[in-house]
């Protein structure tokens, strides 16, 4: 019981020396703190995905005896190759030869692309799922049904949210522009915290499968491009369904009849084993082998080792201060593990309250950042918080035995006699060429960023290639009288223009070939366009440049078919002037099309993709959006409810769904998540990069306290001196904003090659870079130096 008591009353004293210590030098710790909580937040959010990536799917309602099945396919030279996916027929077999398997479910993956409401078109992918999918899985529907029949889809809470808002989306349809139309029949309730690697953004009924697949074989043994699922009936052990497997492998195998393939065998997976993939098995798409959670691990581990050598350096640039502590302590009969106790306590107090500085980051990271991607929560979180308190206890061992053995071996008689010197922090020249690649890191990560950023910005906001300004896109629901709708609303007054087209600019167009007239019995070759069917205002609302010629009729309705063509459409038929055009008879598909006007060549599909000819031209068959033109400065709700009134007064049984064009075409290039996310990531390594610079000028100055005294008294000024101490580590970022803003420019030209339309890139993103470095850099110098040039001589020059 005394050796309790004792032991007790030395932790005790431990922790009051310790803070003690920590408040006598609050900037260091503050310094401390604050940049182990940055690391650890950004440690924090990758230690989440880590513990969700083993919690996936295992929600479902009978996950302990649904399996799914794993295909072994070895081939002649006996390589064996473990795939995820299996054959299409075997679920069906499966189900039909086998009376312990309850259900089974087929999941294909090859469904996907950009889909349009009418007013915005935004890329989402999904899967086929036979109807079983809706009763082995625990998603729920909020609304609706199941999609069974064909061209019938689900979809989820989110991206019924994308497209539609806060309007329930069953009955409205989506379009492909090659696949065609689907009905929303279902919308899956959130997840919430729940994770799966069934992830998409629609499930199309299976039906559907075969209509848009044709050349897809349905008895092929050969297609591994199926996930099968069963649901075993309760009771069944799992060796029954490997017994099954092995016998249809075997009878399968008798099919085959392939060069490269020996044969194939197949075996069950639980379905709370599929996550994390210990076996890197092929075609398993939203699982995580276990090897890249180990990667995924590198980045947080390396920062929050850079937070950790900084600490190590802060706290050895004041081991001068501790000496006279550590030699008093040992004349007083101190041992060296009582020492190293006590400097590891004052680390343990400086990690967890960068505990509570990175559970802060945490939840900002996550108020702050809203990227799909990301999991910010789990189902367990007791055991993420013993993994928090776990990984805060490491990084305090790791950040602070080394300065506490080192503190522990200074000699009484040195420390006594003054001859100790700080030469454990190690050789100057390391530390520089340490803060120098810090920095280059840092900036050359931030000039990377601000070209990338300036590209998001430019296809996000007005760029010139058409209008996004004060357009409200409004899809015409399936039937409407779309004259009548924009005879009432040009009556509005905040509507200046009403323009009708097929689809807005971005993604939606349709496809066509175009030809010239040659002479009779003479075909001319065609080549192939996009097109948009539109009338003369919507061209205005565009406020597209022509180059030759003249907009389209203001009456669309005519005897003649007039057409628009950009500079590409033009050049690919063969004349160079665009004049030459105007006034030509073209055939479009098989009708004979008269040439109004050209236009510039502009980006009216994705950035990074080649210019393209285009057509634009009225077809009354295909117009499907109203877009009009707002007075700049109209209140924006007031508008939407005016004509919300109107279409209920013509479409009272449809949804009056609508779209401020400049908002969705920002959404859907700005990547706002991402580019959070990477912010927060370089100011970290911004700060830990400052905290090495810190460390070396408090060392530096500290070394050269003395120095500074002397020359004060021999007459220099507080300029002279700050120059005098800063001008090494001034050169140190200017090497390094040497080698980074070259090294950032390269990367991001390559980034910015793959768009067809780009930003130009101007001087502003490196001086922002350069400047934002000089500021942090200059800061975290002069405050060090000033400091120091200000001390008392006499308080510098006593005799000890």
């Amino acid at each position: 019981m005394t050796s309790i008591l004792n032991k007790a009353a030395m932790l005790l004293n431990y922790l009051k020396i310790a803070l003690r210590s920590l408040w006598k030098h609050k900037l260091f710790s503050f310094i401390n703190v604050i940049g182990l909580g940055l690391a650890m937040a950004f440690c924090f959010m990758q230690l989440i995905q880590v513990q969700s990536s083993f919690e996936k799917d295992t929600f479902h309602p009978y996950a302990d005896r649904t399996y799914r099945i794993i295909t072994d396919a070895t081939g002649t030279d006996g390589t064996k190759h473990s795939l995820a996916s299996t054959p299409f027929p075997l679920g069906e077999k499966l189900k039909q030869e086998q009376s312990s398997i309850e259900k089974s479910v087929r999941v294909i993956r090859a469904f996907g692309g950009s889909f349009s409401n009418g007013a915005k078109s935004l890329q989402a992918s999904g899967l086929y799922a036979d109807p079983a999918y809706f009763e082995v899985f625990g998603f729920k529907l909020a609304h609706g049904k199941p999609a069974v029949e064909p061209r019938t889809v689900v979809l989820t809470h989110e991206t019924a949210e994308r497209f539609f808002g806060t309007a329930n989306p069953v009955g409205r349809t989506l379009t492909h522009r090659e696949l065609g139309t689907f009905t929303i029949v279902g919308v899956f309730a959130p997840l919430g915290k729940h994770q799966t690697h069934l992830k998409s953004d629609m499930v199309v009924s299976m039906a559907t499968f075969p209509l848009l697949h044709p050349e897809r074989q349905p008895d092929s043994w050969l297609d591994y491009n199926t996930y099968t699922f069963v649901l075993l009936t309760k009771g069944t052990p799992p060796q029954a369904l490997d017994r099954a497997l092995a016998a249809v492998a075997q009878e399968s195998n008798q099919r085959l009849n392939v060069k490269d393939l020996k044969g194939h065998a197949f075996r069950s997976q639980a379905l709370g084993d599929i996550s994390p993939d210990f076996e890197n098995l092929l075609n398993n798409p939203y699982v995580e082998p276990i090897w890249k959670i180990g990667v995924s691990l590198l980045i947080p581990l390396v920062i929050i080792l850079l937070a950790s050598f900084n600490y190590v350096n802060l706290t050895l640039t004041r081991s001068l201060s501790r000496a006279r502590e550590v030699g008093v302590r040992k004349v007083a009969g101190a041992k060296r593990w009582q020492l190293v106790n006590q400097f590891l306590v004052e680390s343990v107090i400086v990690a967890f309250l960068a505990l509570v500085v990175g559970y802060l980051g945490l939840l900002f990271m996550k108020s702050y950042v809203q990227v799909r991607w990301l999991t910010w929560e789990v189902l367990n979180p007791q055991l993420l918080w013993l993994t928090f308190l776990g990984f805060t206890l490491g990084v305090a061992l790791l950040a602070g035995f080394l300065p506490a053995r080192i503190l522990a071996s200074y000699q009484p008689v040195q420390v006594l006699k003054g001859t100790l010197a700080p030469v454990s922090v190690g050789k100057v020249n390391f530390r520089k060429v340490l803060t120098i690649i810090q920095f280059v890191v840092a900036l050359a990560l931030m000039t990377f960023t601000g070209i990338m950023n300036s590209q998001f910005e430019y296809m996000a906001t007005d760029n010139q290639n058409f209008n996004r300004k004060n357009i409200l896109n409004i899809p015409l629901a399936a039937g409407s009288d779309f004259r009548l709708l924009a005879n009432e609303m040009s009556k509005e007054a905040s509507v200046e223009r009403v323009g009708l087209t097929s689809a807005p600019f971005n993604e939606a167009a349709g496809k066509g070939e175009l030809r010239k007239v040659g002479p009779a019995g003479q075909e001319q070759p065609a080549k192939e366009t996009y097109l948009y069917a539109t009338n003369a205002p919507f061209i205005e609302n565009m406020q597209l440049t022509f180059v030759a010629g003249t907009n389209l009729p203001p009456t669309a309705d005519t005897t003649v078919h007039f057409v628009v063509l950009n500079e590409k459409a033009v050049n690919s038929l063969g004349w160079n002037n665009p004049q030459e055009v105007v006034g030509q008879t073209l055939l479009l598909n098989q009708t004979e099309v008269l040439v109004a006007g050209v236009v510039k060549n502009f980006c009216f599909m994705r950035y990074e993709l080649p210019v393209a000819p285009l057509v634009l031209g009225y077809d009354p068959k295909e117009i499907k959006v109203l877009s009009l033109q707002i007075t700049d400065g109209a209140n924006q709700e007031h508008v939407t409810a005016s004509l919300a009134n109107i279409w209920k007064r013509y479409q009272p049984h449809d949804s009056f769904v609508y779209s401020w064009y400049e908002e969705q075409l920002y959404d859907d290039y700005s990547q706002g998540g991402d580019r959070k996310l990477t912010g927060l990531m370089i100011l970290i390594v911004f700060v830990i990069a400052s905290l090495g610079l810190l460390g070396m000028v408090t060392y530096t100055t500290e070394k050269r306290t003395k120095e500074v005294g002397v020359r004060k008294v021999l007459g220099a000024s507080v300029a002279q001196i700050m120059g005098l101490l800063s001008g090494t580590f001034v050169k140190m970022i200017l090497i390094a904003a040497a080698i980074a803003l070259p090294l950032g420019y390269f990367l991001g030209s390559l980034f910015l090659t793959i768009f067809t339309y780009r930003a130009s890139l101007g001087p502003g993103v490196f001086l922002t870079c350069l400047g934002s470095l000089l500021a942090i850099g200059l800061l975290t110098i002069g405050l060090q130096t000033y400091k120091a040039a200000l001390t008392n001589p006499a308080d510098t020059l006593r005799s000890e």
